[in-house]
């Protein structure tokens, strides 16, 4: 049975050492100015020490009787796919402002002195390195940007790469790439597999593309791959269609700004990438959702599968009549969701919010059709060494191997836990749903033989499709004061509204009337009424005990009203139960 108390994972790069150059720039260049700088020369830094011989390094920028001078010959004769890349990082407008202020020597020294060599850092430790630095600069914008974790990347290659074997290749596409390290991560984790894939994306910030391209160019791919734009205006890969896609897509993201582009879309229906629907101006995640959904390859091609991180609202915010729940609806009439992860909560470092992975496929097997699986792995994770920003919790590799095992088997599972004072699972054991199951969930369902076992909990459900839709029903009450009152209920599908309105309302209510006109067919999944965790009552005599103590307590505070208040009196009613 797994267990959560393996080795912590090793530390990678800190940022600490990079960031004392602050000191030197403080007072000298602006706060905001900072990242820039420190951006700028951590990647001109790493990518001297990636290449075989340089023609010339800041070692010898530092030694140069002219700085600037030398720096700018450095730059000039780097290859054009590098230059580029600092082109794009403004290295040489920001090189000219720190030799105004007189700090270039400086800042030039320290980072010659920094060892950044890949034989000493890898590519996932100066990714983390990379969305780290990023991270301390652009949090206080409000970007909603929240940057993936390690293991829900790994996680998210696993499932969608699952149909895969060794051999494979395939090109792997990420819309909101930021700096690349979904990208790489997902690369890393699949070699290991014995598989190639050639990496695209897309990303906004100038600075993150930037770093994304120096990523690629570093793993021999071609920087070119990652397009640079806002990928909702304008797609950079217009035209190419892709077998596996990645995506932790901004929560949160206001489009307002581009509405109009993106109404338009939507006007031009199937021709469009948003036909399906279009959520509230202030969250703009989904549209990345459909956006993925228009790159997916045909299935007549073999189709193609996507991981995407949303938030809860992806998967039941807005009611009926809301371009979120039409973008559901959509996505289960078509059968397109093959599977849907709780992750738990504290795992991200700008939020600590609930989160999901979706695992979506246009082209299921037969056994998969019409049917979608939940996993509810909220119970899974332990404390990690330290807290970066609102990551307190992390998942280890036996978690997402349990995840892993029940996305790819053919039943329902139940989890059993044992749990410490936070709730953490210590240990834990998959085993196969009990059908039957008591009057208190799975808690009744049996346990694995040895003591500590906290309980045990659904962790897979399988469900048709279709029990996530419903209609939306609006009932009119005559008008007493003003206009006439309206109440919306909501119904199974397969109830007929009028047949449920003549046996549920008009018996109570014989004015009320229902308005056909306004029926709406929704869309919302919902975790908690496949994963329910029904509250066993208190014993009797335990709640007995509490109230004669509160009466106690209450006549101790009343002097002289002793013999009003019984605390002996017995609260038990003479049908209560034993």
């Amino acid at each position: 049975m797994p267990r959560a108390d393996a080795t912590p994972p090793a530390s990678v790069l800190s940022s600490t050492a990079i960031w004392r150059i602050a000191d030197l720039l403080r007072g000298r260049v602006q706060p905001a100015e900072y990242g820039p700088v420190i951006l700028a020369f951590t990647v001109l830094r790493r990518m001297e020490q990636a290449r075989v011989r340089p023609a010339l390094t800041l070692a010898a920028v530092h030694l140069a009787p002219d700085g600037l001078a030398a720096f700018e010959a450095l730059l000039a004769r780097l290859p054009a796919p590098v230059r580029s890349i600092m082109t794009q990082l403004e290295a040489l407008p920001l090189a000219r402002r720190l030799a105004r202020t007189g700090v270039l020597e400086g800042v030039v020294a320290h980072f010659a002195a920094l060892d950044l060599a890949p034989a000493h850092y890898g590519s996932e430790a100066m990714a983390l390195l990379f969305e780290e630095l990023v991270h301390h600069f652009t949090q206080s914008r409000g970007t909603g940007a929240h940057y993936t974790p390690p293991e829900v990347a790994d996680l998210m290659a696993d499932l969608v790469f699952a149909p895969d074997a060794a051999g494979t290749r395939h090109d792997l596409y990420d819309p909101a790439a930021g700096t690349g390290a979904l990208l790489g991560r997902a690369a890393d984790r699949l070699h290991a597999r014995g598989m190639a894939v050639r990496l695209f994306g897309q990303e906004l910030g100038q600075q993150s593309c930037a770093l994304c391209r120096a990523d690629l160019l570093l793993r021999g791919q071609k920087p070119q791959d990652i397009a640079q734009g806002d990928t909702l205006l304008a797609d950079g890969h217009k035209g190419r269609r892709f077998a596996r896609m990645l995506a932790n897509p901004p929560f949160g993201l206001d489009w307002r700004h581009i509405r109009d582009a993106i109404r338009a879309e939507h006007a031009r229906g199937p021709a469009g990438r948003f036909a399906a629907g279009l959520p509230r101006v202030s969250d703009g995640s989904m549209l990345f959702m459909l956006h993925l959904l228009a790159k997916m390859r045909a299935p007549r091609h073999g189709g193609g599968r996507v991981g995407v991180v949303t938030h809860a609202a992806a998967l039941c915010g807005g009611g009926a009549e809301t371009g979120e729940s039409a973008i559901r609806r959509h996505l289960v009439e078509h059968d397109l969701i093959d599977t849907v992860i709780a992750l738990p909560t504290d795992m991200f470092v700008n939020t600590g919010i609930a989160t999901y992975v979706w695992i979506l496929d246009n082209h299921k097997p037969a056994t998969r059709k019409g049917k979608i699986r939940l996993i509810d792995a909220t119970p899974l994770w332990r404390r990690t060494p330290r807290s970066s920003g609102e990551k307190r919790r992390e998942m280890i590799p036996a978690h997402l191997a349990a995840i892993t095992r029940a996305c790819g088997a053919d039943g329902e599972m139940d989890v059993a836990l044992r749990e410490d004072a936070d709730g953490a699972a210590e240990e834990w054991a998959l085993l196969p749903r009990n059908p039957v199951g008591g009057p208190w969930g799975n808690e009744d369902g049996g346990l694995p033989h040895g003591d500590g076992w906290t309980r045990r909990a659904g962790f897979s459900r399988i469900v048709a499709g279709r029990e996530f839709l419903y209609r939306s029903l609006v009932v009119e009450h005559p008008a007493r004061e003003g206009a006439p009152a309206r109440t919306v209920f909501t119904t199974p599908m397969d109830l007929d509204p009028q047949a449920w309105f003549t046996r549920m309302i008009q018996p109570h209510d014989p004015e009320s009337r229902l308005d056909m006109t306004r029926v709406r067919v929704g869309c919302a999944i919902s975790f908690a009424s496949c994963f329910h965790r029904p509250v066993r009552p208190r014993p009797p005599g335990e709640i007995k005990a509490e109230l004669q103590r509160s009466m106690a307590r209450l006549a101790a505070l009343m002097p002289g009203e002793e013999d009003r208040v019984d605390p002996e009196a017995d609260f038990t009613s003479r049908d209560a139960g034993p």
